[in-house]
């Protein structure tokens, strides 16, 4: 073999090794964009499985039915939110109402993605400032649910869903 022929297999390796390099690359850009995507819809899932879990509850366990109020000072302090006495602080089967849903956690589990965390967290809001804690009593409480997982394609590989539930009363 000459040096002409020497020289073109080498170009021709150089340029198989650079496209080999590229599509494995490729593949696993590509394979991190689906993984993230999954995540993403798991993690979506699990957190909007708990809203709901949460606001199928009453709106506050001082005014369970028949019981009807039009005093927001009736309503949980935020002071109190959380489990209550007679409550088991990691089974949300035995909460009542939304609020003791706040500092709830959960881990779930899923063979693919490993664990998913959920934190909760439930406060106060008003209907003219729905994403701020209004510190005190109101009509509105609102739940957070941040879920975490190192797959989810976020700065800090969380995510965060709300919901916003009102108290209707009668006259």
């Amino acid at each position: 073999m000459g040096t002409g022929q020497t020289m073109l297999v080498l170009v021709a390796l150089v340029i198989l090794a650079t496209i080999t390099i590229s599509s494995n690359k490729l593949i696993i850009d590509q394979s991190e964009t689906v993984q993230g995507s999954e995540a993403m819809i798991t993690g979506t899932a699990i957190g909007q499985t708990e809203i709901e879990e949460a606001t199928e509850k009453y709106f506050d366990g001082r005014v369970l039915p028949p019981l009807t109020t039009d005093t927001v000072s009736t309503f949980t302090p935020p002071s109190q939110f959380g489990s209550e006495p007679g409550y088991i602080a990691g089974d949300p089967s035995t909460f009542d109402d939304i609020d003791n849903y706040n500092g709830y956690t959960d881990t779930v589990s899923t063979p693919r993605l490993g664990d998913f965390i959920t934190t909760d967290s439930v406060y106060y809001v008003t209907e003219t400032a729905p994403d701020v804690n209004a510190g005190t009593q109101t009509f509105f409480k609102r739940i957070d649910v941040t879920v975490q997982n190192p797959y989810l394609a976020t700065p800090n590989h969380s995510i965060e869903l709300s919901a916003i539930v009102s108290y209707r009363y009668k006259d």
